[in-house]
Parts: structure tokens; sequence; C-alpha cells
């Protein structure tokens, strides 16, 4: 038979703890006996947070919080702007720009020009234009000089690999010429050079930047062609400047007003008076140009 003796035995709750000694250190930080968390107000105790050791990387924030309405309200804030707000809704951008700690002005971003960049890559107009898609839509100043940085870097990168390559077709070009041309390669180079200075002087055309342009340098098929003219222009047979027709196209361009070159001929400041003045000795006096 057995004996139930729980009558006996007092409650758990009732169960009562033993008090600390008066002479007892103070109860460990962070422990549950710590400081309490609000006062008999409902008020937060000063130092509050610092009962839990996971908040005390947030404790200047928290300090600031007397209240726990004002923590929850802060918290419920922070709930609804979660997430980007449409750029188009400007009281909840504005909101959003001071809850995170956002530049109030586009003009605030200031992106500066990464040193060394060149100006094929960097252009104020254009920063300026980014800087104010940035406010707009409410992106970190520091993440915006960061993108900043990285695509002047990318764009002198492949600025770099574009001149690289550029140049690497000249050469391919150049040497391919000179394996075709052989010893008259620097002869043939000098009459193409010769024979675009001259159209240039006749159409008022700086040729200079043409025969620089890597496009062109680096198309074999430009020079040849430009050689093929310029040989048929030093090839054409001599007009001997005997025959009647030949004295009256020179005759009409001295005298007819309505030929297309007299007017040419005429003034020495036209821009084809050079070309007009051979036509006409070629047609006089049967002179190569």
């Amino acid at each position: 038979m057995s004996i139930d003796n729980t009558d006996n035995m007092p409650a758990p709750a009732q169960l009562a703890m033993p008090a600390p000694a008066a002479d007892a250190p103070p109860a460990a930080l962070g422990s549950a006996e710590a400081l309490p968390l609000m006062d008999a107000q409902g008020a937060f105790a000063p130092e509050w947070y610092s009962r839990f050791e996971e908040l005390q990387p947030y404790a200047a924030s928290l300090a600031r919080f007397r209240r726990p309405e004002a923590l929850a309200k802060s918290y419920a804030h922070l709930e609804r702007m979660k997430g980007y707000p449409d750029p188009a809704d400007a009281k909840r951008m504005a909101a959003f720009r001071a809850v995170v700690g956002l530049p109030e002005n586009a003009a605030d971003y200031a992106l500066v020009r990464p040193e060394g960049t060149p100006d094929e890559v960097w252009d104020e107009t254009m920063a300026a234009a980014m800087a104010q898609v940035a406010y707009e839509y409410g992106v970190p100043a520091r993440a915006m000089s960061a993108l900043s940085e990285k695509y002047a870097g990318e764009s002198r990168r492949l600025l770099d690999a574009c001149r690289a390559h550029e140049q690497e077709a000249v050469e391919q070009a150049d040497a391919e010429l000179q394996e075709e041309w052989g010893r008259s390669y620097e002869g043939n180079m000098r009459l193409v050079g010769d024979f675009l200075h001259t159209l240039g002087q006749r159409a008022g055309v700086d040729v200079q930047a043409i025969m620089e342009n890597p496009a062109l340098r680096a198309n074999a098929d430009f020079a040849r062609l430009m050689l093929a003219a310029a040989t048929c222009l030093q090839e054409a047979p001599m007009r001997v400047g005997s025959g009647p027709d030949n004295k009256d196209e020179a005759y009409r361009i001295a005298h007819d007003p309505a030929h297309p070159l007299h007017e040419a001929y005429m003034r020495t400041n036209h821009p084809q008076h050079r070309y007009a003045n051979e036509q006409y000795d070629r047609a006089a006096f049967g002179r190569l140009l």
C-alpha cells in the first residue's frame, strides 16, 4: 500500500527563496537580477538596455528613447518605411531621406572626378545628371560616389583597351602594306600623303585629322585606293595645248563669267583659285597638275 504524502509538501509557488546576504555583491551585468527595465511611472529606467549584452552596440540609439511607447512608435515607423519609396511620392521620399540620413539636395552628392580620368570618360554634365537621379531615387551618397568611381575606372579601362586594339589594327595594316609594296613602301606613302594634302587644299579641308584617324590608318584598302588615285593623276597624259579646244577652254576660264571656274580663277582669295589656275595652265600650256 503506497502512502500519498503530497499534502504535506509545499506548492512550488510557495517555496521561499533564500534572501541574499546583506553584504552580498550586486548582481552581474546581463543577469536576470540586473537593472530594472522601467520605473514606477512606466518610463525606461536609466541605461535599461545595459542588462542585455546584445543591445550594447545600439546603446547610443536606445538611450534616446525614454518610454516604451516612443520605441514602439519608432519601430512601427521604420516598418512603414521599409524599401525605397516611389520617387513620385515626394512626401514619403522626404521622410525616407530624413530617416535614413540622405542628402537633402542633389548638389550635396558632389560627384568628384576621379584623379586620372580622361576627358573621353568624364563629363560634368553627365555627373550632375547622375547626382540628380541618385537624389530622386534616394541612393546613399557614399554608394553614389563609389558607383561613379567604379564607372570612371571601368570606362578608363575600356578606353585603354579600345586604343590598344586600334593601335594593333594600325600596325597590322602597316605591316601588310610593307610586305605588299616592299621597297616602294616609303615612296608610296609619301605619294599618298602628297595626294591627300593636294585634295585638302583644293577642298579647303585640313586632312591631317583624316590621315591620323585610326579607322582609316587601320584600313589597308584605303591606302591602296589613295595610291591608285594618286598614280592615275601622276600618270595622266600631258596636253600639248595646241588644239583649238584647249585654247578655247583656257579662254573661257579667263573671260567667260558663265564658266564654272571663272570666278575662282579671277579671285586669288577664292578657295578653289589654285585648282582653277592649274586647270587654266593645263588647257593653255599643256602643263601637268
